[in-house]
């Protein structure tokens, strides 16, 4: 249940990303792109800032070195 869940969630993240970077690439004003680029780093940040501690965290937990 918790592994569907989880690549449910990283597919989900992943076109976000996907999407963002296309409009912040290929946006039509520059305004837009602006926004697009605000965005994909507001996701990336969150998808792999904490996230990403706390599975690192865990995984060494988990062998014994922390």
């Amino acid at each position: 249940m918790w592994g569907w869940f989880f690549c449910g969630y990283a597919v989900f993240v992943a076109l976000l990303v996907s999407y963002a970077a296309h409009v912040a690439l290929s946006g039509s004003s520059p305004g837009r792109r602006a926004d697009a680029y605000r965005v994909l780093r507001l996701i990336w940040a969150g998808a792999t800032g904490t996230g990403g501690l706390a599975t690192a965290a865990v995984r060494l937990h988990e062998a014994g070195l922390l």
